[in-house]
């Protein structure tokens, strides 16, 4: 193989296996094949890096001994994908996991070796020489990575996270040499698109779905099912109710949006009986009469940029539900769809739940953060096969531009476009492009001019909460954080 860095290196790409580092047998990754063409021909500088370095970390952390998280980030098919896309452009990526981090989804240490990986544990963090490029986990940062070296980019999760003043969010924070992307965010929010997060959504709309159909054969109930969201999370409960014979959906959908609530209507209207009508603001008038003798109601909204709306004071909830029937808040992820006046509105999910398990009783109330978890090996597939096309593109940044300061540099020159091209759907000459922007509306937090930028990628609340982390922890003594100004 060559190992000139000029464009001809990157021409002769092809997605092969590399004999000489592994004999894993990785599958075909459709993206990762347009993203070489597309790197093909953007651009004809050498390679300032021609050694960078990935971190898979693992998620045991979040959430806590009540509810541990058993997906990892990606998959050795994603690890053998990654470094065979690279091989093949002259670049060694080296790709280190954390012990054990995909024990619990159903892969050991010996098969991400296998991948090509090497596995590190967690003290050897310490003693580590150089940064990574890019470090990632499927949720927020865990406080191990403030042991990592720095400066790296890193990508992760973040909705509904761990804010508190020890968090490894807040470990990062007050280093200052980190980046962090929002998976939540990444893609084009303003199109309902979240590139990482929506596989995840059709697991978790498939989850309720399924909880709904084993209260019902539990209690013997029949009434109607109410669901409150449109997305994909919505759309995949309804998709499983209905093909389950549930005999009465009704969907509720923002109607100050006519055109997507048509959409959605649209969408759903050859799955059998299902309803689609218009709700705003908290205890809208259409919901309530839709809560009237249903037996289940499934809360699924979402807010690009924001914590979940308010759809439902706990006081309608009361009045309209009956005794036995279940509600489900899948948007427990952003602090949930409920409104109780007597709730601290900065509690997280792990809070949340068990409070409003007892403010709703005796109807029974519903809620697990991440809910794709319940289906770890699968749920780490999709994430796994959604996220490596953006590793492998904030890598070759890395690569081209001569580590992650630089790539930062290059992303933030671009404006964050809420309504920017899926990726997926471009001209291989522009997926480059595409990912890049999808992952500048992911940005969530970066250090510029030894200050700590919040994005709007940050929903409001926890924006206020990270500001006054930055002024208590902040780096060198920073008392105010940076405010990205509006394009």
């Amino acid at each position: 193989m060559t190992t000139t860095t000029t464009v001809a290196t990157k021409a002769e790409y092809h997605l092969r296996q590399d004999p000489t580092r592994s004999t894993f047998n990785a599958p075909r990754h459709a993206m990762l094949e347009k993203l070489a063409s597309a790197i093909k021909q953007s651009d004809s500088r050498p390679w300032a890096k021609r050694s960078i370095e990935l971190v898979l970390g693992t998620d045991r952390e979040i959430g806590g001994e009540q509810s541990p998280e058993r997906r990892v980030g990606i998959t050795p098919d994603n690890v053998a994908q990654l470094i065979q896309f690279f091989a093949g452009t002259g670049i060694d990526l080296t790709v280190r996991v954390l012990a054990d981090a995909g024990i619990h989804a159903g892969w050991t240490d010996a098969d991400y070796v296998r991948a090509g990986a090497k596995v590190i544990r967690r003290e050897e963090f310490r003693l580590h020489a150089t940064p990574p490029d890019v470090v990632h986990a499927l949720k927020e940062p865990s406080t191990y990575e403030s042991e990592i070296p720095g400066p790296f980019l890193r990508i992760g999760a973040m909705h509904g996270g761990d804010l508190s003043p020890d968090s490894g969010t807040a470990r990062l924070l007050a280093r200052g040499d980190v980046a962090i992307f929002d998976g939540s965010a990444t893609g084009a929010p303003g199109k309902f698109r979240i590139a990482i997060r929506g596989p995840m959504s059709d697991f978790a709309g498939t989850i309720a779905a399924e909880w709904v159909l084993e209260h019902l054969a539990s209690t013997e109930l029949d009434g109607r099912i109410v669901i409150v969201g449109g997305g994909r999370v919505g759309t995949a409960c309804v998709r499983k109710l209905a093909a389950s014979g549930v005999r009465e959906i009704v969907v509720c959908e923002a109607g100050a949006n006519p055109q997507r609530l048509a959409e959605v209507a649209r969408e759903l209207s050859l799955l059998g009986n299902v309803r689609v009508i218009g709700i705003a603001g908290l205890d809208d008038e259409n919901l309530a009469a839709a809560l009237d003798g249903a037996a289940a109601v499934v809360f699924a909204v979402f807010a690009p940029g924001n914590r979940a709306p308010r759809v439902a004071s706990l006081e309608m909830l009361r009045e309209r539900l009956s005794p036995g029937s279940l509600v489900i808040d899948v948007s427990i992820d952003e602090r949930g769809a409920i409104q109780d006046d007597d709730a601290d509105p900065d509690w997280n999910s792990e809070m949340l739940i068990p409070w409003l398990e007892h403010r709703l009783d005796p109807i029974r109330y519903r809620a697990v953060p991440n809910m794709p978890r319940e289906y770890p090996q699968e749920a780490s597939r999709a994430h796994g096969d959604a996220v490596t096309p953006y590793l492998a593109t904030l890598l070759y940044l890395s690569a081209l531009e001569g580590g992650p300061v630089a790539a930062l540099d290059r992303i933030t020159q671009l404006p964050a476009n809420p309504h920017c091209d899926d990726p997926l759907h471009a001209e291989t000459s522009e997926v480059l492009s595409a990912l890049m922007n999808d992952l500048r509306n992911g940005l969530a937090v970066y250090p510029a001019g030894g200050r700590v930028v919040v994005t709007d990628a940050v929903p409001e609340a926890d924006r206020r909460i990270i500001e006054t982390l930055l002024g208590e922890l902040g780096p060198e003594g920073s008392d105010e954080p940076a405010k990205e100004p509006k394009p």
